[in-house]
């Protein structure tokens, strides 16, 4: 029996009954039970005013089906008497409560999400029963009698008496009128409770061609998710304060940071929300998420005059954005991209991070949000975080979320030493060691992946880190820990340069719906061509393949060329290739609306830097020998960082192709690397490098939290 408990304020009204019966099902319960409880589940009926509060206790047990309770914290001399479903109140500001029609009304909202799902109806309609519960914590059974509350229609309540394990046990056990539910049954309940309703995609038509991609796609984007238990304690918690989620890309940071934004705005309609973010594509996709769950939570709409989506940066074109309405609320210089870029061209900074610094150095920013969450945080520098923080009244409430190893120039983000500094004492000036009250903890690590097949991931990683080039990795991470938070084990001696290291990869740590369909492999292909020409050919042949024989429509492609722009950028050739067979390309840069990613009926052509944040059924990364060009101004950390990106944008089927040339070491790296991970049981071996011959070694920086912080499975 797993227990995932929201936020509650211990001054909320009722607070202290609430947690005096959890805790109580907490000691009744244990792993031999198949389920899940949830204190404050996230509904609030807005819609239709049915109920005005989140149910206080909801549980799903394999034997007892769903079960809401209500819990009151009366004294039994404050319940003057009881008519029908109304409780008249004596001596408390509440004059009335109906605790089992509130309870009554939350459980059927909760069972309209149940009767969504064809699987968990049969001819009798919901196979899920319902029942519900009001627990009484200060009133023992012998007052409840005495009182005369007990005649032959009296609510069915649990006293402070009966809330012992066994006699708690006892209570459920009357509750049973069927069968145990059936593992299928129970599991797409668990998968409803858990709100994966709003992630889950509508079933597509049945495909032409069975086995095709098309085909073998449909179970990736169709039907039911869930969220795993660390995501759902995440999405539902609200911190008291600063919090921080790390986590392996695909692994669902921006759809949990999405229902944390919903879930802060459903609880605190009041609040100044912020939710922003770096890639500008993004804005639709975000703004959906929230609000399909806000929907979730409420049946109602955002009001997004409070819960504000909004880009970093911001702009006279680019629309309202954190920087740029700071900027002019304190009325410092704005700085659009060009201006910053051309005044701190001289300097080693990026053009944001100068531009948020000047507005630290000389605005006067007002305390004005009452949180702001950050995804894509490992895009962003110190001066943002600081500026983001300068704007939010205390607590200071900022949340943010980044991937490890997926900055496109550096597999690491930094510490929160290093964004915000120390006191005059040498002390973190924000600690995100340990947890909150109520075990709400300060930093997240995620280390499961969704996104993408396990072998992409592997080849992704192991590419981007140069783990099998010829002359040794450009970077790495040297510690076991390391490599354990982003979901992997590895057998080294970090110590003994030149011995083998080998790299595996638990199918646990990538649940992907295709990983054991072998009709659906291979997910990763790599080719290597003597033209440009010759490469763009061939990406287009099978780029017409995907679409009139595989069944995925154009939208679903997506192919990213690496490299400097210019006369010799892949996408001009690929575009006269594609011609040949009537297929029309969308090129992201040559949007005007920076907001749309995909174009139906086009397959979407983008550079890296837009690209980043998005995904595809099958992507195509051109132009691999980018990665070894050494007269770009990028180093090799970033020119691999790059390709690790491209290649993770894939959630099924992954091509890297390039021009030989020069580079037949490279290709011959790629093409070892798909082999090792191509394997049932894949795992890829390397030499252990000198730490000298490093450009970059990772996980260097974060000993002051990890320890404390870490999440385990």
């Amino acid at each position: 029996m797993d227990f995932i408990a929201s936020t509650v304020e211990e001054s909320e009204p009722g607070a202290e009954a609430e947690l005096a019966v959890w805790e109580r099902l907490k000691a009744a319960f244990d792993n031999d039970d198949y389920g899940v409880a949830y204190h404050k589940y996230p509904i609030i009926d807005k819609g239709g005013n049915r109920f005005d509060h989140e149910p206080d206790i909801v549980l799903l047990h394999r034997e007892y089906g769903l079960v809401v309770i209500e819990v009151k914290g009366y004294q039994i001399d404050q319940i003057d008497r009881i008519e029908g479903h109304t409780w008249y109140l004596d001596g408390i500001s509440q004059r009335t409560a109906k605790p089992h029609a509130q309870a009554r009304s939350q459980a059927n909202f909760l069972r309209s999400f149940f009767v969504r799902e064809q699987e968990l109806m049969g001819e009798r309609g919901c196979k899920i029963p319902v029942n519900q519960l009001v627990a009484l914590p200060n009133i023992t059974r012998d007052d409840w009698d005495e009182a005369g509350f007990d005649g032959p229609a009296a609510p069915q309540i649990i006293t402070k008496d009966e809330l012992t394990p066994a006699a708690l046990r006892t209570q459920f056990e009357n509750l049973k009128t069927f069968g145990s539910l059936e593992r299928e049954e129970l599991r797409a309940g668990l998968d409803v409770l858990s709100c994966g309703q709003p992630i889950s995609g509508e079933s597509l038509p049945p495909a032409e061609n069975p086995n095709s991609k098309a085909d073998h796609y449909e179970k990736v984007v169709k039907g039911l998710n869930g969220l795993d238990l660390q995501q759902q304690e995440i999405g539902v918690q609200i911190p008291p304060g600063p919090q921080q989620i790390r986590g392996i890309a695909g692994s669902g940071k921006t759809v949990l940071l999405a229902m944390k934004a919903a879930r802060m705005h459903e609880k605190h309609p009041d609040w100044d929300i912020v939710f922003t973010f770096y890639t500008k594509s993004l804005y639709n996709h975000l703004t959906g998420l929230i609000e399909r769950f806000y929907e979730h939570f409420t049946d109602s709409e955002p009001n997004f005059d409070k819960l504000h989506v909004i880009h970093a940066w911001g702009g006279k074109q680019a629309g309202d954005g954190v920087y740029y309405r700071l900027a002019k609320q304190s009325k410092t210089k704005f700085r659009s991209f060009g201006t910053a870029q051309t005044e701190f061209a001289d300097e080693d900074i990026e053009p944001f991070e100068g531009a948020c610094q000047r507005l630290l150095d000389y605005g006067d920013i007002d305390e004005q949000f009452d949180a702001v969450l950050i995804d894509e945080a490992q895009d962003f520098g110190p001066a943002f975080f600081n500026l983001c923080r300068e704007a939010l009244h205390e607590p200071e409430r900022l949340i943010w979320a980044y991937d490890e190893a997926q900055n496109l120039s550096s597999l690491t983000a930094p510490s929160p030493i290093n964004i915000f500094g120390t006191d005059a004492d040498g002390e973190p000036k924000l600690d995100l060691s340990g947890q909150y009250k109520r075990g709400i903890r300060k930093s997240h690590i995620m280390r499961r992946a969704y996104r993408a097949p396990r072998a992409i991931l592997m080849l992704a990683h192991a590419f981007g880190m140069g783990l099998k080039r010829d002359d040794g990795p450009v970077q790495l991470i040297t510690r076991q820990e390391g490599w354990r938070n982003i979901g992997y084990e590895i057998e080294a001696d970090f110590r003994r340069y030149g011995s083998e290291a080998t790299l595996t990869r638990e199918k646990e740590q990538s649940p992907h719906p295709l990983q054991d369909i072998d009709d659906a492999e291979p997910f990763v292909k790599c080719r290597g061509f003597p033209s440009k020409q010759e490469e763009a050919e061939w990406v287009a042949e099978h780029i017409k393949t995907d679409i009139q024989e595989e069944g995925l429509d154009p939208e679903q492609i997506l192919v990213i060329p690496l490299g400097p722009n210019g006369r010799g950028h892949a996408h001009f050739s690929l575009r006269n290739a594609l011609n040949e067979y009537d297929i029309e390309i969308n090129c992201v840069w040559n949007n005007d609306d920076h907001k749309q990613f995909t174009k139906p009926g086009n397959v979407t052509v983008s550079r890296i830097n837009r690209a980043k944040g998005n995904e595809a059924a099958s992507v195509y990364v051109m132009s691999t020998e980018a990665v070894e060009n050494e007269n770009r101004r990028k180093g090799p950390v970033q020119r691999r960082n790059e390709a690790f990106v491209a290649i993770t944008r894939s959630r099924s089927w992954c091509t890297i192709t390039g021009q030989i040339g020069d580079r037949r070491a490279m290709f011959n790296e790629l093409h070892s690397l798909t082999s090792e991970v191509s394997q049932e049981e894949p795992e890829i071996t390397f030499e252990v490098p000198n730490p000298k011959s490093l450009e970059h070694e990772l996980e260097e920086d974060t000993d002051e939290y990890d320890d404390s912080a870490i999440t385990d499975f």
